[in-house]
C-alpha cells in the first residue's frame, strides 16, 4: 500500500512511527517522537528501580529536548547551522545506541538497535524548517474515524468499506487544500449526472 500510493509520486518527507511496514520506504523520511517517547517512558517505568537505564533513557530525551529547544530560539537558522546541530544530534544518539544494542537481554537493547537503525532519520525535523518531528497530526486526522468504526462496528461488508474509505479520503483532501466540502460535492454530482445524462443521448 505504501509504495502503490508514494513511490514515484511523494517528494516530501514521510513523517511516521516506528512501524516496521515503513522500512520498505525509500523517500525522505522523518520518525515520529512521539512515538519514541512513548517507548522511553514505558521504559523507564518498567525499570524505575534501575539508575543506569534511567539515565541512559534521560540521555536519549535530551537529544530531543535540546533539538527542540535549539529550533525555538533559532526559528529561521541558515542550513549550515541546522547541518551542525543534525551531526551533534545524531552523534549522541549513535553513541547512545551502541551503548546496549549488542547487551543482548538489557532492558535499552531494543531501543538502542532503533535508534541506530533510524539514525539518519530522527532529526530530520532539524535540517528542514517547518518539519514535524512528530504524526500527531495525521493521527489526530484520522481519530474520528476509527472511533466512528469502534463504535459502529465498521461497515459490515467489502463494498460499505470501501465507500466509507474513500468519502473518508475526498473529504479530508478537501479540507487539506482549503476547499469548501459542500461545494466541491455539487461539483462531483454535477459531473456526475452531466456523465449519465451524455451516456443516455440516443446516437444519431
Amino acid at each position: 500500500m505504501l509504495k502503490r500510493i508514494l513511490d514515484g509520486r511523494f517528494t516530501g518527507h514521510l513523517v511516521s512511527d516506528f512501524y516496521c511496514g515503513y522500512n520498505e520506504y525509500a523517500g525522505k523520511h522523518q520518525r515520529c517522537w512521539t512515538h519514541l517517547l512513548r517507548a522511553l517512558h514505558d521504559l523507564k517505568r518498567e525499570q524505575a528501580l534501575e539508575a543506569e537505564v534511567l539515565n541512559w533513557a534521560q540521555a536519549v530525551r535530551a537529544c530531543y529536548d535540546d533539538a527542540v529547544g535549539w529550533l525555538q530560539a533559532h526559528p529561521h537558522a541558515p542550513l549550515s547551522e541546522r547541518e551542525a546541530l543534525y551531526v551533534e544530534l545524531t552523534s549522541r544518539t549513535h553513541r547512545l545506541g551502541l551503548l546496549y544494542a549488542k547487551a543482548y537481554g538489557h532492558a535499552c537493547c531494543a531501543l538502542s538497535k532503533r535508534l541506530l537503525r533510524h539514525e539518519d532519520e530522527l532529526f530530520q525535523f532539524v535540517l528542514i524548517e517547518g518539519l514535524s518531528a512528530d504524526n500527531n497530526l495525521a493521527e489526530r486526522s484520522i481519530r474520528p474515524l476509527v472511533v466512528c468504526r469502534k463504535i459502529s462496528g465498521g461497515s459490515r461488508s467489502e463494498e460499505g468499506t470501501k465507500t466509507r474509505m474513500g468519502l473518508a479520503s475526498v473529504f479530508e483532501t478537501w479540507q487539506a487544500r482549503k476547499l469548501n466540502p459542500f461545494d466541491e460535492c455539487l461539483k462531483v454530482l454535477k459531473q456526475a449526472a452531466a456523465s449519465s445524462t451524455e451516456t443516455a443521448l440516443p446516437q444519431l
